[in-house]
């Protein structure tokens, strides 16, 4: 459905309530199966403003998403380097200032997945070490079976009831600090699987400072997601 300001998209299912949500080809609105055309109209209406502004925001967010293009700046561990590109072998090196990224192709896609692919080979070398000493430095390393990386669509971490975690290896771009933040939040999920006091209690004790690496996530986290 077009709407007049954006692209619609209604999506039906068992549930009760109507929630909109925002998406990089429009809005999508998720509706009970039986809700009469009139409900998700007026619904729409009423939130039309919030729901512009939220386009607005994430129309922003997408001209400064990462672009792997000659003299741009990337971020590894929340420095900037000047990226250069050439033909040739694959390979990602740090040089001074620079990030070089030597690639067979050097169409963005591909760019990309060698970039991802040296950041996942950063993560195995130097975080997963930091993620061991900061769970022993807590009392937790006993409870963490392992410790791995995965890229999604929407997470920095997960912790599983097993002891499992798992971080993105996109990681590695933030700065240092906002990387032990992660790590330690995730590790308080041994301890409390959910986001209760007693879990940011937890947080906050070892990491004291985890609100501004919470809000540099809000800020930033937009511009390093490849």
């Amino acid at each position: 459905m077009q709407h007049q300001a954006f692209k619609l998209t209604i999506t039906r299912s068992k549930r009760k309530t109507l929630v909109i949500y925002i998406r990089d080809e429009g809005v999508e609105v998720r509706a009970p199966l039986k809700a009469p055309q009139n409900w998700i109209d007026e619904f729409v209406e009423l939130k039309k403003p919030w729901i512009l502004k939220k386009l607005k925001l994430q129309q922003q967010k997408n001209s400064e998403r990462l672009k792997l293009e000659e003299g741009e700046a990337v971020l590894y561990c929340g420095k900037p380097y000047l990226l250069k590109l050439s033909q040739g072998k694959n390979q990602v090196r740090l040089e001074q200032d620079s990030l070089f990224i030597q690639a067979r192709q050097l169409e963005e896609g591909y760019l990309k997945k060698q970039l991802q692919q040296w950041l996942l080979q950063q993560a195995k070398e130097s975080f997963e070490p930091r993620v061991w000493q900061i769970a022993s430095t807590m009392g937790l390393d006993d409870k963490v079976q392992d410790v791995r990386f995965r890229k999604t669509k929407t997470k920095w971490g997960h912790c599983t009831a097993k002891g499992v975690l798992q971080f993105n290896p996109l990681l590695m771009m933030a700065p240092i600090s906002v990387q032990e933040y992660l790590i330690i939040h995730e590790l308080c999920h041994l301890k409390y699987m959910n986001h209760s006091k007693d879990f940011w209690a937890l947080v906050q004790k070892h990491c004291p400072d985890y609100r501004e690496s919470e809000q540099w996530l809000k800020q930033h986290g937009h511009k390093v997601w490849c």
